[in-house]
């Protein structure tokens, strides 16, 4: 199997939307070692963009003033759940169940795959991080829009590629149950289905 090219592509696209993000270059430029006709040194690059993207998004928003009146908000959301409600730097990494967080939404990070949507999400601790959300249309949730989100999956990213290294907070939500937004729950138009197509050349 470890002579096998599309083994190496499809583990990492999977680690991809798994968000490993390091384990996805490197499954990728194995592949593309391997056979450079799969073009996934190509996947490599869209990583490396996105990345750079979600970086750079997230120090453009950190300590910024604008921020104090914009989160003012956040404080005086109150929702009838028995979810705890607690800020980023309460979480734990990974699944983080019977808490919720709540933040504001401060920029859309345009990308070129479908799925997921990214955020820059910001909590009442001026705390900011990458929302991706899985199934649901990039429409439904607006810049300035505030997100409640239960039972987080909450991950530090740090890794280092070609001498660059990354590293940022970011939080995944999988299932369109998991998140409100403006204290609402999402209309089903605004559900989509998204799937992985694995490859297998002959």
């Amino acid at each position: 199997m470890k002579l096998s090219p599309d083994l190496y592509f499809n583990c990492a696209t999977a680690n991809k939307y798994l968000e490993n993000y390091e384990r996805a270059l490197h499954g990728f430029e194995a592949a593309a070692f391997k056979d450079p006709g799969l073009n996934a040194d190509k996947e490599v690059k869209k990583i490396v963009v996105l990345l750079d993207k979600l970086d750079n998004s997230l120090k453009g928003q950190a300590g910024s003033k604008r921020l104090a009146p914009l989160l003012a908000s956040l404080g005086e959301v109150s929702i009838i759940s028995t979810h705890k409600k607690v800020n980023l730097n309460f979480l734990t990494q990974g699944l983080n169940k019977a808490v919720m967080i709540v933040g504001k939404v401060l920029l859309f990070v345009k990308h070129d795959d479908i799925a997921p949507s990214y955020y820059v999400v910001c909590d009442s601790n001026q705390c900011c991080f990458i929302l991706s959300v899985y199934g649901v249309h990039q429409d439904a949730i607006k810049e300035g829009d505030r997100v409640t989100l239960l039972e987080p999956f909450y991950r530090i990213n740090d890794l280092t590629w070609k001498q660059k290294h990354y590293q940022f907070n970011s939080i995944r939500v999988d299932f369109v149950e998991q998140i409100l937004v403006n204290e609402n729950a999402l209309a089903p138009r605004h559900t989509v289905r998204a799937s992985i197509h694995a490859q297998l050349k002959s």
